[in-house]
């Protein structure tokens, strides 16, 4: 809480040294308040907000870039008289841990076409998804597992390496 209410203090000063309130100065300031913070997180207690930032941008951009060719592979495929679907149910083993964690990841694997979570096996901390189009079991896990990798900075995990169990359909 220490960083974002440091920024958002940063980012006020800035609008009262520029002499304007508006949107655009309140997110300039965020911007460089956020630098500062970026270039002292150790004296000013920082490091978790700015490490969680920056995972959070680059999830973001993760996602919009996955979203994005996930889309144009399903429109290809809905041109396509015989689409390559191969439809297959996989069970992933999560890393992820936490209720949150692992809700966020369903969530995003949910929204990007060709592929839906189906449930979760709390005992075994496994993933079950509803892919098509991926070439094997391995294939579908390894794009799952690029998206948990993707999330695992944003919760402060570290990748540690499973083999996932897998159930083709």
């Amino acid at each position: 809480m220490r960083g974002i209410s440091l920024n958002i203090l940063l980012a006020i000063v800035w609008t009262l040294f520029v002499g304007e309130f508006s949107l655009r100065e309140l997110v300039i300031g965020m911007l460089l308040g956020f630098a500062i913070l970026s270039v002292f997180p150790l004296s000013l207690g920082t490091g978790g907000y700015v490490r969680r930032t920056l995972a959070a941008v680059r999830f973001a951009l993760f996602f919009a870039r996955e979203l994005t060719a996930a889309n144009v592979q399903v429109a290809l495929w809905a041109l396509r008289p015989h689409p390559p679907l191969h439809p297959m149910i996989i069970a992933y083993p999560l890393r992820l841990s936490g209720d949150n964690a692992q809700t966020v990841l369903a969530a995003t694997i949910t929204l990007m076409p060709g592929s839906v979570a189906m449930g979760f096996n709390p005992e075994r901390n496994v993933l079950y998804a509803h892919v098509i189009g991926a070439r094997s079991p391995r294939a579908a896990r390894e794009s799952l597992e690029k998206v948990e990798n993707a999330l695992l900075p944003l919760y402060g995990q570290s990748a540690s390496q499973t083999d996932p169990v897998e159930t083709s359909a």
